[in-house]
């Protein structure tokens, strides 16, 4: 992958690690997308980060859609064809949201799901951790369809 999209990942990752974040969500689940990938040639997943910043809870919601670049040829799978991935990563600071956007091209299913599996590993790291903080032990964690914890359905904008 190109260094901005590594750079991206990073930025994802580095958001999930923060000491500071006290919640987290899904809301289209992480390890299904390959699955719809490999049918349909796109895929995304968004979540919820709620940090505590300055005193502050401050979320930032996180959208990744990729999709294969058309072609005429026949292929095999998806997973040999490059794409874009489009990234937005939202900020609600108050009444009004912060948005940065960025466009970017991969090579392979492969290399996109590298990266992907990376967000996964650290996201469930510190939901883990958050989990266990409420004293929810991690077996049960699989069992679960909608992945949250220390969030609340107001702060993830549900029913607004």
């Amino acid at each position: 992958m190109s260094r901005r999209t590594l750079s991206i990942t990073k930025e994802i990752i580095d958001l999930l690690s923060k000491p500071e974040v006290i919640g987290l969500a899904t809301h289209r689940h992480l390890q299904h997308e390959r699955a719809i990938y490999l049918k349909h040639g796109r895929c995304g997943f968004a979540i919820d980060v709620l940090v505590r910043e300055g005193g502050e809870r401050k979320l930032y919601s996180i959208l990744v859609e990729a999709e294969v670049k058309r072609t005429k040829r026949k292929f095999k799978s998806f997973m040999e064809l490059g794409g874009t991935v489009r990234y937005q990563l939202s900020q609600k600071i108050g009444d009004t949201f912060k948005i940065k956007r960025r466009k970017l091209t991969y090579r392979n299913g492969e290399e996109l799901f590298h990266q992907v599996d990376l967000v996964r590993s650290a996201f469930y790291e510190k939901y883990r951790q958050l989990k266990a903080a409420e004293g929810i032990e991690p077996s049960r964690i699989d069992e679960e369809i909608f992945h949250a914890a220390g969030i609340s359905p107001d702060e993830m904008l549900l029913g607004v």
